[in-house]
């Protein structure tokens, strides 16, 4: 009867020694983060979830280590994976924010105006996500505008090639009228006598 219990107690101080060791590696990358040494950061993350691999808070963290290197694809995949497995609305509500800035970062306006509405509807009272959308919309709205314009140049820029093609025909035609013209002349010219 006893063996069980010793079991049960060994189990039981693995766990907590994994825990800690969990609790561990967030803390040295979360010290690593304060310091800006981000890979460093993102190494202890990845440890911290080597032993716990559902650690929302090692996740979370890992996106923005990842981030902050740049490494946003990266960044995009973990905040999705953290997204669909999260229940915690705030936590939630972070992570789209975050791909929002990952999106921006990126020039994806569609993604980041997609992150920031995702964010609202979780927390309508986020003013930073607010914000951004209004900017990233705006933007958008600035980029519609330069491509119409682009395009207006385009056809503008088209006519005036067809334009040219039409008066250089015209133009061509008109040498070959005034080419005939100077053949006839010169022949006829040929047949009058020399006047000295």
């Amino acid at each position: 009867m006893k063996t069980p219990f010793l079991t049960a107690v060994f189990f039981l101080t693995a766990t907590f020694s994994k825990a800690q060791s969990v609790v561990i590696d967030l803390n040295k990358g979360n010290e690593y983060y304060r310091q800006q040494q981000y890979d460093l950061a993102e190494k202890q993350y990845k440890a911290a979830l080597e032993k716990e691999p559902d650690n929302t808070t090692a996740q979370y963290n890992l996106a923005n280590a990842l981030y902050q290197q740049k490494k946003w694809p990266e960044a995009h995949g973990v905040l999705k994976k953290l997204n669909k497995s999260v229940d915690d609305k705030r936590l939630k509500e972070a992570t789209y924010y975050n791909d929002g800035v990952v999106y921006t970062k990126e020039k994806n306006l569609d993604g980041s105006i997609e992150a920031y509405k995702a964010a609202l509807r979780l927390n309508p009272d986020d003013q930073d996500a607010r914000e951004n959308l209004q900017k990233a919309l705006s933007e958008q709205k600035k980029q519609q505008q330069q491509k119409q314009q682009q395009q207006k140049q385009q056809q503008h820029s088209s006519m005036s090639q067809k334009e040219a093609e039409q008066k250089l025909k015209l133009l061509q035609e008109r040498e070959k009228q005034l080419q005939e013209r100077l053949q006839q002349n010169g022949q006829k010219g040929n047949s009058l006598p020399k006047d000295w």
